[in-house]
């Protein structure tokens, strides 16, 4: 927040950039993050205050999205921490009725004996009678109410004694709008919140009566009895988590957008220029209705025909090791992996043979005769105005420092090693220039394109699947990139890939912890831009990418499998 504040007192104007496309800004802010303070305070004034305005304008809209994404974090952490805290304490107490357990089991063997029969001639003689049933079942309303009343006891607990704290500071440096007036009740809970933040609670934990309170599309009704007393009041602490659930929802959901963002700008913005003048013509190139309840029934048909042949196939026992288990008392998609396969002899043989000729290669030299194949540093081009190297400079330094970014060297202990004459301060001048994610990306994808135009059918195939997983790699704390992981429990990096059945990566990218791996996986299939085609078939029409191109081709025969669908969703 600090940073932000800093920024914003420059007073950028907020359309500063309007009529300049953002790969332009991105390429100035670019070149201007590159550049020594030497360099740019040489620079002429023109030159120097552009780069600068464009470093700061986007500084600005990337430290604002990661605090929407701090904001929403936090709110989910409040919640599970809280729900987690109060499953350990109940399910270490003793149990009221005792043996229900072996009670439930008699009676659903006695339901699936005699399915035909009456509750009270076939349940009611295996668990003791009626009074026993109606006892299990008051002791399972009474311990879901005790369950929602002590998850709401620990997190106005944890919230009004350490989270809230962050609250006004975050809510006075975010500026929140919202284009849909059925949101409007969350807007003025937060007018409201702000009013109060800085009164203590020791001086009022109730709101004034004279406020107009805001609860329809605030507050839950489960959360009802816990903000409203029985006078009418309303509590300060539960309505402000009401109040921060709402608005990480409608956040989540851009119904309300933060101003200064980049990702949670105003969705308005993401529409072209000319959509309300042509949204037919737009609908058309999506192939999508303009009626929502037309989309809605198209969606939900497809959906209900999908689940329906994923039951058959499930009762029929043809998903192939695809199963529905219980875990922690929930149901689960179990799928059996395969058993390891022995390793043929003929591979053995092939891998004794290169050993004994040409024994081990350097991955260095590995490196340089791959780019002398592809020529991948063509791809690699200086964000300054112009390059004075030759390509044989460029072609070794940059070579050294993919290699020692690659196997996490380093640029100091590759310049320190080997006889090839390149300083240090030369490799890290290179890698400021040239080295960035649009030409890793160019540089990547010419090296994959190479590798598929070299494989041999016969042998290899043409392969469309591919597999996407994410993969935590650990990183020190202080590496500003560094998140905490619930899972792994530790800090560290999540690298989602996406990788071709016969192992070669065709797209990589860095995700939030939090983060949803299905938007990851879709993102990788959208813009691998690699010449694989990745198939996604299954009821609906057959849609191909090759790259970020996308066709469509005719829909499966009736007896095509459940769901083919090759990029693991």
């Amino acid at each position: 927040m600090n940073k932000l504040q800093r920024v914003r007192r420059l007073e950028l104007p907020a359309d500063l950039f309007a009529d300049v496309s953002e790969k332009l800004v991105d390429a100035w802010r670019a070149r201007a993050s590159k550049e020594y303070p030497a360099n740019l305070e040489r620079m002429k004034p023109p030159r120097r205050l552009t780069l600068l305005a464009a470093l700061c304008h986007v500084w600005q809209t990337e430290i604002t999205d990661s605090l929407v994404d701090l904001f929403i974090q936090l709110v989910l952490k409040i919640n599970t921490r809280a729900e987690r805290k109060v499953d350990k304490e109940l399910n270490a107490e003793l149990k009221k009725v005792r043996g229900k357990e072996g009670m439930l089991l008699r009676v659903a063997e006695a339901a699936l004996s005699e399915p035909s029969g009456t509750v009270r001639r076939v349940i009611y003689p295996v668990v003791g009678g009626e009074k026993t049933l109606k006892a299990l079942a008051a002791e399972a309303a009474a311990n879901e109410a005790r369950y929602k009343a002590r998850v709401r006891t620990v997190l106005r607990s944890s919230y009004s004694a350490h989270w809230r704290r962050m609250l006004s500071p975050l809510l006075g440096v975010l500026e929140l709008k919202c284009n849909n007036t059925s949101y409007r009740p969350v807007m003025d809970a937060i007018d409201l919140l702000q009013r109060y933040l800085d009164q203590p609670l020791k001086e009022g934990a109730f709101f004034d009566p004279a406020e107009s309170v805001p609860l329809a599309g605030v507050v839950p009704e489960h959360w009802r009895a816990a903000v409203v007393d029985d006078k009418g009041r309303v509590e300060r602490i539960p309505y402000e988590l009401c109040v921060l659930v709402a608005l990480r929802d409608a956040v989540r959901r851009r119904e309300i957008w933060v101003v200064g963002a980049n990702r949670w700008r105003d969705p308005e913005d993401d529409l072209p220029a000319d959509f309300e003048d042509n949204r037919d013509v737009h609908y058309a190139a999506l192939g999508q209705p303009q009626d929502a309840g037309e989309f809605i029934a198209a969606l939900q048909s497809k959906l209900c025909t999908s689940l329906d042949r994923f039951e058959q196939a499930l009762a029929e026992g043809t998903t192939g090791g695809v199963a529905i288990v219980k875990k922690h008392g929930e149901p689960w998609i179990r799928v059996s992996p395969r058993t390891k396969q022995e390793e043929p002899e003929s591979l053995v043989a092939i891998k004794g043979e290169i050993e004994r000729r040409w024994g081990t290669i350097d991955l260095l030299d590995i490196l340089k005769y791959a780019e002398f194949d592809t020529d991948f540093i063509a791809e690699f081009t200086s964000v300054a105005t112009r390059e004075m190297l030759s390509k044989d400079v460029l072609r070794r330094r940059l070579l050294l420092v993919l290699f020692g970014l690659g196997t996490n060297m380093g640029i100091k202990r590759v310049a320190v090693t080997g006889k090839h004459g390149e300083s240090e301060a030369t490799l890290r001048r290179v890698r400021h220039l040239f080295v960035n994610r649009a030409n890793m990306r160019a540089a990547l994808r010419k090296l994959v394109n190479a590798t598929f135009a070299v494989r041999d059918e016969m042998w290899w195939g043409t392969g469309t699947a591919c597999a996407s997983d994410s993969r935590k790699f650990g990183a020190w704390s202080s590496n500003l990139m560094t998140e905490w992981h619930q899972r792994y429990r530790g800090p560290g990096l999540m690298i989602y890939w996406h990788v071709e059945r016969k192992s070669v990566c065709i797209y990589s990218q860095l995700k939030s912890c939090s983060a949803s791996e299905v938007a990851a996986m879709i993102e990788g299939v959208l813009r691998h831009c690699t010449d694989m085609e990745v198939e996604c078939c299954g009821t609906a029409p057959t849609w191909r990418w090759t790259g970020s191109t996308r066709t469509r081709t005719a829909p499966p025969s009736s007896g095509s499998p459940l769901l083919t669908c090759s990029t693991s969703s």
